[in-house]
């Protein structure tokens, strides 16, 4: 009885592993979503205040970071993640409607990768960045740059 007990036991246990959702956690590259309120940069929030005219895709670059925000007047933007191939970073998000005519959707991510020192040192893992919006290629409204 014991041995079949301990044989039901490894064979879940192999199970649940072996069935377990792949976490992006063991990514390289991924996105990490940034609190939009929290921001003391102020370029970058005059940014995003300033491209909130227009819906879309914004790449915002500092000195240390790759931002990706999304605004959306009339869509969200959602199920947004992110993989690297071939030294591509691939951006993906799908639109959805939004409910309210007087709401916006604003999303800010910061790419992060592992293995970066706080000296600034990076491990290359992308060189190339594509955007991807409901499975169809697209670029971003514009980038912008803070020295």
């Amino acid at each position: 009885m014991k041995k079949l007990l301990l044989i039901i036991l490894i064979l879940s246990t192999l199970l649940c592993f072996g069935c377990s959702k792949n976490d992006s956690s063991d990514s390289m590259v991924k996105l990490n979503k940034v609190d939009i309120s929290s921001l003391s940069n102020q370029q970058m929030k005059r940014f995003i205040d300033e491209s909130s005219q227009e819906e879309g895709v914004y790449q915002i670059q500092t000195k240390s970071n790759t931002y990706i925000y999304f605004f959306g007047i009339e869509n969200e933007f959602i199920d947004i993640n992110c993989n690297v191939e071939d030294n591509t970073l691939n951006i993906q998000a799908n639109l959805n409607k939004l409910k309210s005519d007087n709401s916006q959707s604003q999303k800010l991510y910061v790419i992060y990768q592992k293995n970066t020192t706080s000296s600034g040192e990076k491990s290359i893992y992308f060189n190339t960045i594509k955007l991807s919006i409901n499975g169809k290629n697209s670029s971003f409204k514009s980038i912008f740059v803070i020295e």
